[in-house]
């Protein structure tokens, strides 16, 4: 669900650093608004590549499996913040970067979050009715993964018990 988390946490975010209107998430919707406070949170890129490694762990039942994480999968989002003056959207900038957490947990598994880079605008620049305007991407470095339990073991045969040395009760 690493798409719908990192979109629902981004929303959030936005909401928290003061951004007071409603927060987009689709292009049209974003395209057709004529407001000049203005936030959205729009996908923009997802990549994956192979990936073979594998951590070890227990379950909260006490089994132990294996997880392979068989893709990494990194979601891109551009987030935009519009307003009346460059004060105004650069103070909303810097509260949404300093809530941003490290990363997320998603299905269990940490996933990264790591802001790219930003491109400001004006009204000149774009077609938003807001004055001054900032488009930053925000990536989240997640994967793909594959839980395996361990084989059992069908036949087993003790051939016979050794004391190991420094052991004093021979268990």
């Amino acid at each position: 669900m690493l798409y719908t988390d990192s979109k629902r946490y981004l929303v959030a975010k936005l909401k928290a650093a003061g951004v007071k209107t409603n927060i987009y998430t689709t292009q049209k919707s974003f395209d057709k608004s004529q407001e000049s406070h203005i936030g959205a949170v729009l996908f923009d890129r997802e990549a994956y590549a192979r990936n073979g490694s594998k951590k070890y762990f227990k379950s909260e039942e006490g089994a132990k499996h294996k997880r392979r994480r068989v893709f990494d999968r990194d979601l891109g989002y551009a987030v935009t913040i519009g307003g009346y003056t460059d004060e105004e959207v650069e103070g909303i900038l810097e509260a949404f970067l300093s809530s941003l957490d490290d990363g997320i947990y998603v299905d269990g598994n940490f996933v990264p979050i790591e802001p790219e880079g930003a491109v400001w605008f004006d009204t000149e620049d774009r077609l938003l009715k807001a004055q001054v305007a900032v488009q930053l991407t925000v990536v989240f470095h997640g994967g793909v993964y594959r839980d395996t339990g361990f084989g059992r073991l069908r036949r087993v045969e003790v051939t016979g018990i050794e004391k190991k040395e420094g052991d004093t009760d021979g268990k």
